[in-house]
């Protein structure tokens, strides 16, 4: 009987955990606008300058989406979106391969709960435009990445979205991810 106790102790413990925890469940893909072909990830995906592409996030339930791009030739750095997404299809404004070539890298940011800090940023973004501020959104993010990262686990698996299509089967994947109640994606793309 005194075994019982610690072993009943530890299940209800490990049940309250499990209960508290809300993990996040998505999928995400890059599709070209021009042949709304769905581009495989890799890291980083090749493409042309003038190509158009939109994200393509799918969530398992209401959630917050946070969207940044970041610029390597300037280092500019844009919120392309910040707010809630419900349980269905969201996509994004297209996203246009400009001159000069380089490589843009977007930051995705999915969360069950609004991120307070980040969502600050955001805003001193929105008022002042200045080195600052877009040094301490990428800060923001880097931390919230750093967070996740440190959990050590494979967080994400190439998923088929679209439906199945014809050719390369590479080309209508997107990735899925379940797991912590926060996670920040990172996709870069050189043109």
């Amino acid at each position: 009987m005194k075994k019982f106790i610690p072993l009943f102790f530890c299940l209800i413990t490990v049940s309250i955990f499990a209960q508290q925890r809300n993990p996040v469940k998505w999928t995400l893909a890059l599709q070209e606008l021009k042949s709304g072909d769905l581009i495989s990830f890799s890291s980083p995906v090749r493409s042309n300058t003038g190509a158009e592409f939109r994200l393509v996030i799918n969530p398992d339930a209401a959630c917050y989406c946070y969207v940044v791009v970041q610029s390597s030739n300037d280092g500019d750095v844009t919120v392309l979106y910040a707010g809630s997404i419900a349980k269905r299809e969201w996509l994004s404004p297209p996203l246009k391969l400009t001159d000069p070539p380089g490589s843009e890298s977007l930051f995705i940011i999915v969360s069950r709960e609004e991120q307070k800090n980040l969502a600050q940023r955001i805003s001193a973004l929105k008022d002042n435009s200045g080195s600052m501020q877009k040094r301490a959104l990428m800060n923001e993010i880097f931390r919230l990445r750093s967070d996740v990262s440190q959990f050590k686990e494979t967080p994400e698996k190439p998923v088929l979205m679209g439906g199945a299509t014809r050719g390369d089967p590479d080309k209508s994947k997107g990735v899925e991810y379940s797991g912590l109640e926060t996670y920040v994606k990172t996709l870069s793309i050189e043109h």
